[in-house]
């Protein structure tokens, strides 16, 4: 083996480490990914709501219900989700999709329950009749009180009885994102844009000139070029 032949496949072996430690990050990264996602409902990521911070700074949106949570002070109340706030004889009661805060006149949080505890899944709405809270998901409507204390599942006749109430709605363009919707945009490389097919396709190709490489440089090596004794001849 040549000087030159020396030197190029040092090249070949240096560009094939940078190669594979560029390669790898993306891989593990995309395996953490992968396995986050695949157990998002078993770690709640399909129910935990992104933060305020995460959905300026990523997706762009800015929460328009921050006033829903005036005077809340509580860092358990998590203001981005909320959609409603329903007043009560003594406080307010706050809805988001998967809670219930419930809060005194000072704004102070007495209790906060999520909404599996009172028989519902996402909640879509709810409204206060004197002392009578209704709310709702996409299956069905409850009958609670002020309180919170005690639930009835409403009848198909008493469900269509409320339908001309004043329901607070939590609309469709509403702002929660979940932590598994952002891991899989970034599984995906969501946050190209139209780029993102051509990233994908750039690291599969970096994946086929890493794998071509390595069978070259191993070839190289089985067939006696790439020994100490070759290079030593082929500097003499």
């Amino acid at each position: 083996m040549t000087i030159d032949q020396v030197s190029r496949r040092k090249a070949m072996a240096r560009w094939h480490r940078r190669l594979a430690l560029f390669i790898a990050v993306w891989l593990v990264a995309l395996a953490a990914s992968g396995m986050l996602i695949n157990h998002a409902h078993d770690l709640g990521l399909d129910r935990t709501p992104l933060s305020e911070t995460l959905h300026r700074l990523v997706y762009g949106i800015e929460n328009s219900d921050d006033d829903l949570c005036d005077p809340v002070e509580s860092e358990a109340v998590d203001c981005a989700g909320v959609f409603a706030r329903l007043q009560l004889p003594a406080g307010s009661l706050l809805l988001s999709q998967d809670s219930l805060y419930l809060l005194d006149d000072t704004g102070q949080l007495v209790e906060k329950l999520l909404t599996n505890h009172l028989g519902l899944g996402r909640l879509q709405a709810g409204f206060r009749d004197g002392p009578q809270v209704y709310l709702r998901d996409a299956q069905k409507t409850v009958l609670t009180d002020t309180d919170l204390m005690e639930t009835v599942v409403l009848d198909s006749p008493a469900v269509e009885a409320l339908s001309g109430r004043d329901w607070q709605v939590r609309g469709e363009t509403t702002n929660f994102i979940s932590w598994e919707r952002f891991i899989l945009d970034l599984h995906a490389a969501r946050f190209l844009g139209p780029f993102a097919k051509i990233f994908n396709d750039l690291m599969a190709g970096l994946i086929l000139v890493l794998a071509i490489s390595g069978v070259r440089l191993y070839w190289l090596k089985r067939n006696g070029n790439g020994n100490g004794r070759d290079e030593k001849r082929g500097a003499e």
